[in-house]
């Protein structure tokens, strides 16, 4: 009898040490690590985030061209490789306007990587635009290389293609006024990380001697940027390539090709521009 009391008591010492160990939780603690640029970056918007016009830019294939997002993927994988490594994502597409970028935001594709993204940056709002204010230079007999033929030019056929392209631009803003404050909704409502929205250079600067056509330009380009800046307030912070790229157009882009796209040069400072953005930011 003896015996049999004791096993039953060793069996219950025993029981009663796994339901303890099972009961035992083991406090765990976050520790923060912080890193001057983000361990992973989105890069969402138009064609000047793809990179069309660099060596190896395809419209399907955003990684095998020298873009300002291949740029900065490549220093902060070597950068952050001993800390907590580097993903860079682009799902930038070629002639996106805004309205293009709220459908595909809206559309559910991006959330995956919106969200865990410690920073993304847009690039949006030359569709909206340039593609307007270019036809003001072949309405000004402007040809592909620059050059004016003062003999086509019929003056009062190009004023009154002014007239009516000032009424589109200044339409497309206030759609653009509204589309980036959906932008910034959208996107804050998917993300954690810190917003950049990039401000617009102005290429046409480059044809100087035809004063109508860099007035009218710095004119809009300059609404649309005031725009960026107006609503920053709303969440995101802005990154200012436009003022990087003022007096320089001819060397940072392909204008002088009638192309309005950065170069390589221009990447590089778009790379800087956004690089310092993100240790201002820190992670």
């Amino acid at each position: 009898m003896l015996r049999k009391t004791t096993a039953v008591l060793g069996t219950a010492s025993i029981l009663f040490c796994f339901s303890s160990c099972a009961m035992t939780e083991i406090p765990t603690r976050e520790v923060p690590h912080h890193t001057d640029v983000p361990p992973k970056m989105l890069f969402l918007g138009d064609s000047i985030a793809a990179g069309y016009g660099l060596d190896g830019y395809t419209p399907t294939d955003n990684y095998n061209c020298r873009s300002y997002s291949n740029i900065l993927k490549e220093k902060y994988e070597a950068e952050l490789m001993n800390e907590c490594g580097h993903i860079m994502i682009n799902k930038s597409v070629s002639g996106y306007t805004s309205d293009d970028l709220i459908k595909q935001i809206e559309s559910g594709e991006l959330d995956s990587d919106l969200k865990d993204s410690d920073a993304v940056v847009v690039s949006i709002g030359g569709n909206d635009l340039l593609g307007i204010m270019l036809e003001l230079l072949g309405s000004l007999g402007i040809s592909d290389s620059g050059s004016f033929d003062t003999g086509s030019l019929d003056i009062f056929g190009a004023a009154a293609s002014f007239l009516t392209m000032d009424g589109d631009v200044n339409k497309a803003l206030e759609k653009f006024d509204e589309n980036i404050k959906t932008i910034s909704a959208e996107l804050l409502k998917r993300t954690e990380g810190t917003v950049y929205i990039q401000t617009l250079y102005d290429p046409l600067e480059y044809f100087e001697k035809f004063k109508m056509v860099t007035e009218f330009s710095d004119e809009k380009i300059g609404k649309l940027n005031s725009i960026i800046s107006g609503n920053a307030a709303s969440g995101y912070t802005v990154i200012d390539v436009a003022a990087d790229f003022k007096g320089k157009a001819g060397t940072l882009t392909n204008i002088g090709s009638f192309d309005i796209h950065p170069n390589a040069e221009g990447h590089e400072v778009i790379a800087n521009d956004v690089d310092k953005a993100f240790r201002e930011t820190g992670f």
